[in-house]
């Protein structure tokens, strides 16, 4: 198998794809992902596209961005965790506005 590309993707995003290919048939590892996937996206694929880009918008990479949109932190705490393999640090300002884009999706 030759990879083509690198895409950061949402769980949601990850659950359509997977759910697409459902038509043909699943691996066991693919029918355990979409289970899963199922059980833990809560966000329709237009919030979290929304979602996504508010946060792009705060010059986030799309790798974080999409990250927190399938973790969905609710704390500074947890923002402080997705970001702990960044190199950068964020103002506690910026933990805030991330919280209240957030807030406006759940």
């Amino acid at each position: 198998m030759e990879v083509m590309g690198h895409q950061c993707v949402t769980a949601v995003e990850a659950r359509e794809s997977i759910d697409k290919k459902r038509k043909t048939t699943l691996t066991y590892e693919q029918k355990i992902a979409l289970d899963f996937l199922k059980k833990s996206t809560t966000l329709t694929k237009t919030d979290t596209k929304k979602l996504v880009e508010e946060l792009n918008d705060l010059k986030m990479k799309d790798r974080v961005s999409a990250m927190i949109a399938n973790i969905l932190p609710k704390t500074k705490d947890d923002v402080s965790l997705i970001l702990t393999k960044e190199r950068t640090t964020l103002k506690e300002e910026d933990k805030d506005k991330i919280l209240i884009i957030v807030k406006k999706y759940l």
